[in-house]
């Protein structure tokens, strides 16, 4: 089953038609004309920033760190041939480039609001994508509501088109059910220039109400230092996140997230046991699983404890020797830890590991070549 096939699914109860739904492939096709819209008037410097998604997911594709690493960029080409392998393609607008997107979304979608321009419709066939081009970024912000949608423009990231991710049809309108799970253009034509003024009304009210909310001010901070002999990392406590990021330390209050935008202005507290509670995804963090979200490398849903767990227990985070090395670049490039603090030795299996350096057992110490190797790639890479 390759891309550019349809095939009609209205019954996802059914077993064999749900085991079908998880073998759709991308369509490639469908990402080719969406990339050329996309860049058929764009600045001349313009370079879309693609990067790897899951197969039949929205979430990135964590086995290659974080999204946001140059490294990780994709060109054109190199996000088809992730495609012909089953994954799909995100496509994010960053501070330093001209690209906005507007994603409605919810039940009441109103395409009209929509200044004309390069449209996707979104794999539950009711979402639309815009996707516009600014000379005023710095006058454009991320801009979340509760049921409405997103404005994404800062280091954040909508589904590129092509790309697939299994929807009950049943919760898809009929017109729109032979392609249930899909991303696919729908108005045909470059992206159009806009200015704030040019969102739909429900954003701008929405960044009007925001600018009425003080948000908590990081707190000064000095880096944690150590004998040397362990890095600073694991000293990191949850409390201390939140003086460094912004948020409040009394357990009677909720604030906005740190990890990701709020649907309300609520969904994050410290509790009195100094953990970090994210009411939206239900999860808990202590200290490292925080820094390995800020990093980009993990999800905060992927991150975090569930509730229902009983406490903060960073398996998903300590099980994973990309989470150690990404938490502790992230610490040290934040000001968390000195900058000479020490790679812990889980993190310098992950660079081995990755870089085809050596594969070393569990808490194995490396052999010295590989040793100084991996200090070298850290020094000239990350």
């Amino acid at each position: 089953m390759g891309e550019g096939f349809d095939l009609p699914l209205h019954r996802t109860s059914n077993r064999f038609e749900k085991e079908v739904a998880n073998t759709l492939k991308p369509r490639i096709e469908e990402f080719k004309t969406f990339y050329g819209y996309l860049l058929q008037d764009a600045p001349e410097d313009y370079k879309p920033w693609f990067f790897r998604l899951a197969s039949h997911s929205k979430a990135p594709a964590i086995e290659f760190g974080s999204w946001k690493a140059e490294r990780n960029r994709l060109t054109v080409n190199e996000a088809i041939e992730w495609m012909k392998k089953g994954g799909n393609i995100g496509i994010a607008g960053m501070k330093d480039d001209p690209l906005v997107n507007v994603d409605l979304d919810g039940e009441n979608v109103n395409k009209e609001s929509l200044k004309p321009t390069l449209t996707v419709r979104s794999r539950s066939r009711t979402g639309i994508h815009g996707f516009y081009f600014t000379e005023n970024k710095a006058d454009i912000p991320n801009i979340p509501t509760d049921d409405d949608g997103e404005v994404r423009c800062r280091g954040q990231y909508v589904v590129a088109s092509g790309s697939y991710v299994p929807t009950d049809p049943e919760t898809v309108p009929k017109e729109y059910r032979d392609t249930a799970g899909y991303y696919t253009v729908e108005d045909k034509q470059p992206p159009t220039w806009i200015t704030f003024n040019d969102l739909p009304e429900v954003f701008r009210k929405k960044f009007e109400k925001n600018q009425q909310i003080k948000a908590p001010k990081p707190r000064e901070w000095k880096p944690k230092h150590t004998n040397k002999k362990h890095s600073a990392l694991f000293d990191i406590e949850a409390r201390d996140v939140v003086s460094r990021e912004g948020g409040e330390l009394n357990p009677t209050k909720r604030w906005s997230c740190l990890f990701h935008d709020s649907k309300t202005e609520a969904n994050m507290s410290l509790s009195q046991k100094g953990i970090l509670q994210c009411w939206r995804h239900n999860v808990s963090h202590n200290g490292l699983q925080a820094l390995v979200v800020l990093s980009g490398y993990m999800s905060c849903e992927q991150a975090g404890s569930p509730h229902r767990g009983g406490g903060a227990s960073p398996t998903a985070v300590t099980g994973d020797d990309g989470a150690i090395f990404h938490a502790w670049l992230y610490a040290k490039n934040n000001g968390y830890i000195p900058l000479d603090d020490p790679i812990p030795v889980r993190a310098m299996h992950y660079i081995a590991k990755k870089h085809g350096l050596y594969k070393p057992k569990r808490d194995e110490l490396l052999p010295k070549w590989v040793y100084k190797r991996v200090l070298e790639i850290v020094k000239e890479e990350y």
